[in-house]
């Protein structure tokens, strides 16, 4: 089978995450997997703050540098900062990372010669005063990430679009035209591609759509016929047999 143009154009890098995104979100809208939908638009516009984010996006760093003034008479810029300079409370804040941008907005992060993100902590300066009894006077503050983690989340969003389009591919045929009818495929098969995108690329399992239930209302009615025309055709029956035996019917 000949491979989608689409999805040569992901491997080559013919096309950046963030169009790759939007041609996935196309092809999940029409399929109906609204979560594999809102990944892609998650990735594209960034994650709000109430939103789970996915596991890639989150690290932790307890590495940070200042620029300020030491030991009340040395002017310093970008040395090492002691983490417990921060205080437990506040330390606990800033330890976890989550980095809620859009794609373009990570890409963006490796931009430079540096090797890593620095990402701004200055908000935090007059704690790190207080801590060290104005030992260390802070002018700015950043918290350092290897910029080597934001290429391995870049990696695992181009490889999820990858394995996406692949499982389409293989189910649908060639994806260049960015349609897909439901109409064409059974319901199961629908359902059974969807569960398992949702569940190998992103790694979430989803409920199968519960099955139309009988209204409480005809249960109600049905168990309360069913016994009166048990009882009617019982009754019947007792008057025949009966009358058939010559016996007097009450």
């Amino acid at each position: 089978m000949a491979r989608s143009t689409i999805i040569k154009a992901i491997i080559d890098d013919d096309v950046n995450l963030c169009q790759s995104l939007m041609r996935l979100q196309v092809l999940a809208h029409d399929l109906r997997n609204k979560e594999l939908e809102k990944w892609a638009e998650n990735e594209i516009v960034g994650y709000s703050s109430e939103a789970e984010v996915p596991e890639y996006r989150h690290t932790k760093s307890i590495s940070f540098t200042y620029s300020g003034i030491n030991n009340y008479v040395n002017q310093v810029k970008n040395v090492p900062l002691d983490p417990s300079c921060f205080g437990g409370d506040v330390l606990e804040q800033i330890v976890d990372i989550r980095f809620t941008q859009g794609i373009t907005a990570l890409e963006e992060l490796l931009e430079g010669s540096d090797p890593s993100v620095h990402l701004d902590r200055s908000i935090f300066a007059n704690e790190v005063s207080k801590n060290t009894n104005g030992g260390i006077q802070c002018f700015s503050i950043g918290q350092t990430i290897p910029k080597s983690f934001i290429r391995n989340a870049l990696a695992e969003i181009k490889n999820r679009i990858l394995k996406s389009l692949l499982l389409l591919e293989e189910e649908f045929g060639c994806l260049d035209g960015l349609v897909i009818d439901p109409g064409t495929r059974s319901a199961s098969k629908i359902n059974r591609i969807n569960s398992e995108i949702n569940s190998s690329v992103l790694h979430i399992q989803v409920e199968p759509p519960a099955k139309n239930e009988e209204p409480i209302g005809s249960k109600i009615a049905w168990n309360l016929i069913v016994p009166i025309i048990t009882a009617v055709i019982g009754g019947l029956l007792v008057i025949a047999v009966q009358t058939y035996l010559g016996m007097p019917t009450p």
